[in-house]
This record gives structure tokens, C-alpha cells and sequence, in this order.
């Protein structure tokens, strides 16, 4: 397979396992509200934990092969390792803070019924997990930053499109704009998954 295909599939792969991780995953969020907690904290609900936690870090393996290829597509090497290093940090809170938000639950299975943990506290470790993965987007969307000033071998309107995708990420903290991001990702999937199956032309300019 080549570099293209994967990192193409990788990005699919990554919204999409992220997307349906979060949805299954259900923690409390936004507005506190103590039903929201007791469905998270739930016995039952516990192995959907588990699933949604691989789901989500195959996802940032696939988000991996997406931001080394994207690397590659950056001549400047000052700059090309700026972007590393800050895809790198970013991917680490991002798995770092995923871990934080599932660790009440994860805790009450392995310790068991003595494990108790107030509603409000459980909300507030899992606003701490969401935060830090949303630092972790933030990175991530400052490195696609990077990547646009650096004017990389990619068609324009995908440059602009990346820059929008960047804005999401670095918005992510708001929540709602961070739809933006997973929109991204799944169109340049896309595109990379197109421009492998076709002869190699000249790089578009801006």
C-alpha cells in the first residue's frame, strides 16, 4: 500500500473511530447534570468504555500515518519538525486526556462497589479529560498551521480547506467548532485516497 493510501485511510479511519468512540463513550459533558454522570458510571455501561477507549486510540494511529505524510509534504526542515514536534505533543494529550475523562469508571470496575466517587467530582475529571485532549487539538491545529505557511505540495483549495480544519481543531476547547477538524480529516482522506490512484502531476499553485 502506498504512503498515500494509508495516511488517506488513516484519517477516515481516525474521524470516524473517534466520532462513533464519543458517541458511544457518552461521558457527562457541558451542562452538569447528575443523570448524565450515574448513565456514565453505570456497571453495565463499563465495557462500552473499553470498546470506545480502542476505538478511539486506532483512531489516533490512523491520525499518526495522516500527520507523517503531511510532514513529508513540507520541503523546509526547520519547519517540517516544528510541525512534528507539535503533532506529536498534540496526539499525546489527546490520548493523555482521553484517559483522564474515562478514568472514574475504569477505576469503579477494577476497584469495585468501595470505589465511590461524588457525581460533581466525576464531572469534573471528565471536563479535565475533555480539556486536555482539546490541548491536545489545539496542538494539532497549530502544526496544520505551520503546515499551510509552509506552503506544501497540496492543491490550493485542500490548503485552505486544512486552514479551516486547523481553526476547528484550534477552537476545540469551545467544542462545536471541533466538528471542523473531523470534517477535514475526512476530506483529505478522501483526497489522498484519490490522488494515489492517479499519475502523478505537477504540484497546483496557489
Amino acid at each position: 500500500m502506498k504512503r498515500s493510501s494509508a495516511a488517506g485511510i488513516g484519517a477516515i479511519v481516525f474521524a470516524v473511530l473517534t466520532f462513533v468512540g464519543a458517541i458511544i463513550e457518552n461521558g457527562p459533558g457541558g451542562n452538569y447534570k447528575t443523570k448524565d454522570v450515574d448513565n456514565f458510571l453505570k456497571h453495565g455501561h463499563r465495557p462500552v468504555i473499553f470498546i470506545a477507549t480502542y476505538m478511539v486510540l486506532l483512531g489516533v494511529v490512523g491520525l499518526v500515518f495522516l500527520l507523517a505524510r503531511l510532514r513529508d509534504s513540507i520541503a523546509d526542515a526547520t519547519r517540517s519538525t516544528v510541525f512534528w514536534t507539535l503533532s506529536v505533543a498534540g496526539v499525546g494529550a489527546w490520548v493523555a486526556g482521553w484517559a483522564v475523562g474515562a478514568a472514574v469508571p475504569v477505576a469503579q470496575g477494577y476497584g469495585g462497589k468501595d470505589v465511590v466517587v461524588p457525581p460533581t467530582v466525576t464531572y469534573v475529571i471528565s471536563e479535565a479529560g475533555y480539556f486536555t485532549l482539546s490541548a491536545g487539538a489545539v496542538l494539532i491545529g497549530l502544526a496544520l498551521v505551520t503546515l499551510v505557511l509552509s506552503r506544501p505540495v497540496l492543491p490550493a483549495w485542500l490548503r485552505w480547506a486544512t486552514l479551516v480544519g486547523a481553526a476547528g481543531a484550534v477552537a476545540a476547547p469551545a467544542f462545536f467548532p471541533f466538528g471542523l477538524f473531523f470534517i477535514w480529516a475526512i476530506v483529505i482522506g478522501i483526497w489522498l485516497l484519490v490522488a494515489d490512484r492517479r499519475p502523478a502531476a505537477a504540484p497546483v499553485p496557489a
